[in-house]
């Protein structure tokens, strides 16, 4: 088998409301648990070539890191934190090449990039976790279906993180879109909500970044042991946060914009008793300026404690889009960025040179 280039690319996300709830098993104690989140196009790409450099050589665009070793020291290599992934995905996917029938080539070079900012709580690493996951089982000439491919990240990962991964970055990343994803006993399904919703979105959202990055493994740990430490505390919290996802699921299907900010309102205060830190005076200040300008509300990305944060103004009206950008970059320019984006309706995208395979 003859593979000279494969690429592929994954959106991130925005979630809207009902995170945390995808680690397992916090979900298997709720009610109903749902998460909402949208894909954008703040992505990531994976690139495995054969060039016939012997070897293998592993690279990280944005973290600015390269590793190489030889094929032999494959399963005892250690390697730079940022290119960890890289090398336990290598070596499940040659595993499977190698039992498929597969010769191994002489040399292999896999490069990924990732184009959010570092810690912004919109699922980066897990969108080149997607990415370089595709491109990685592509090149091993094995078709899994992709919630296979979901598993695979979601293991791999964990055991680069050291702590219970959630699953809804995944699925934004593999899917695309608008997703009400339903963490059931005994199986994940997810289901796509309209695509007018998604562009009702896109004219009423604004997406910042804080300036503070975050550890969103750290942060979820955190909130998973006082889930269990804490139950009659904490746990009627989560129930809260699932009913607003839900509420948010049906408001959107629906485009009920004052109902999808009142859901995403009271997610967020929900969100903020779960544990200290979870937002800051940087991203208050944003959601305080915003709501002096217009009907708006806002929560921050992933587990908080810094990264994204969005601001979201029902009317969908430009002129006061526009208006709550430029007060917040105003008084905040120095300390926060503003992320242009769109949503993303396709997930992981994969493809071959031509002539190759």
């Amino acid at each position: 088998m003859t593979t000279d280039r494969i690429s592929s690319r994954a959106p991130t996300r925005i979630d809207l409301a009902g995170g945390t709830l995808d680690i397992w098993p916090l979900y298997t104690f709720l009610q109903e648990p749902l998460t909402v989140n949208a894909a954008i196009n703040i992505d990531a790409e994976s690139c495995v070539s054969e060039d016939g450099t012997p070897g293998v050589t592993l690279e990280s665009r944005d973290q600015k890191t390269l590793a190489s070793f030889e094929w032999c020291g494959l399963d005892t290599a250690a390697t730079h934190p940022s290119l960890e992934l890289h090398l336990k995905l290598l070596r499940h996917f040659a595993r499977l090449r190698t039992e498929a029938g597969h010769a191994l080539p002489s040399g292999i070079r896999i490069s990924t990039l990732a184009r959010s900012p570092a810690g912004a709580g919109i699922g980066g690493s897990s969108a080149v976790n997607i990415a370089l996951t595709g491109a990685l089982a592509k090149w091993s000439g094995c078709k899994p279906e992709p919630d296979q491919l979901i598993r695979i990240a979601r293991d791999i990962e964990t055991t680069v993180i050291q702590v219970p991964a959630g699953m809804q970055d995944y699925y934004a990343s593999m899917y695309g879109g608008l997703q009400a994803i339903s963490w059931q006993h005994g199986g994940i399904r997810h289901r796509t909500l309209p695509a007018a919703a998604l562009d009702g979105l896109g004219a009423r959202m604004l997406l910042f970044y804080s300036g503070q990055s975050r550890n969103s493994g750290i942060n979820n740990w955190a909130v998973f042991k006082s889930f269990i430490d804490d139950p009659q505390k904490v746990r009627p919290l989560f129930e809260g946060i699932a009913a607003c996802a839900r509420g948010l699921a049906i408001a959107l299907e629906c485009s009920d914009w004052n109902g999808c900010s009142r859901h995403i309102a009271e997610e967020w205060q929900l969100r903020k008793r779960l544990a200290p830190g979870i937002t800051t005076a940087v991203i208050d200040r944003a959601f305080e300026i915003a709501a002096q300008t217009t009907t708006s509300c806002g929560k921050a990305c992933g587990a908080g404690g810094g990264g994204c944060f969005f601001v979201f103004l029902p009317a969908g009206d430009p002129a006061a889009l526009k208006s709550v950008s430029d007060k917040i970059m105003a008084e905040l320019g120095r300390d926060i960025r503003k992320l242009e984006f769109s949503f993303s309706p396709a997930g992981l995208q994969v493809t071959q040179d031509a002539g190759q395979g």
